[in-house]
């Protein structure tokens, strides 16, 4: 359904939230989002509702309340719009409780990325084997193999390059990183 296609008294009542909420009426946009909920349950514009119930919910520090909206999105509205930023903000949240992780997939990727932009390769095969041991059903798997490939290249480890380079061939042949692995053991850097 395109946005031209959704009821114009759904985006008209969140278009209120929203203005309520730009004015700073924090309270009356409360009300008018849980509305939306409690008139709208099944509409595509049901996730941005939720949304901004737990940004009102982070402004006034309700953090418990800020979660239990985020969870909520993410549950019945796995696939809305704002789904994406809500996982990020739920992680955010939940440290702020003390109960989030302390690192996400992502950000160790980043940090053995980080690693190899650096120089040091010797810390950067550490972060992507400890990557490979703890999030193996990230969608990042293969390209945790690649760059391991790299380092070891670099390192002139070649029989620790070809293996995983040979993971990515068998394990992940249509990824991207399958089309850099099949000329990283013949490329002469």
């Amino acid at each position: 359904m395109s946005e031209n296609e959704i009821p114009a008294e759904e985006k008209s009542l969140l278009q209120e939230g929203l203005d309520a909420l730009r004015k700073g009426e924090s309270e009356d946009a409360e009300e008018i989002f849980q509305e939306f909920l409690s008139r709208y349950p099944e509409s595509k514009l049901a996730d941005k509702a939720c949304y901004n119930l737990a940004s009102i919910c982070l402004k006034r520090e309700e953090n418990e309340k800020a979660l239990e909206w985020l969870e909520f999105l993410l549950r019945k509205y796995p696939n809305g719009e704002t789904a994406y930023m809500a996982k990020d903000e739920r992680i955010e949240v939940q440290r702020m409780l003390g109960i989030g992780p302390i690192e996400t997939s992502d950000e160790r990727y980043r940090k053995g990325k980080e690693a190899i932009s650096k120089g040091k390769l010797i810390e950067a095969e550490k972060i992507f084997l400890s990557y490979l041991n703890d999030y193996q059903d990230s969608e990042l798997v293969d390209n945790a193999h690649f760059n391991l490939a790299m380092i070891y290249k670099s390192l002139g480890k070649m029989d620790k390059a070809k293996y995983h380079v040979d993971i990515i061939m068998s394990c992940f042949p249509d990824s991207d990183a399958a089309v850099y692995a099949a000329d990283l053991l013949t490329d002469d850097e």
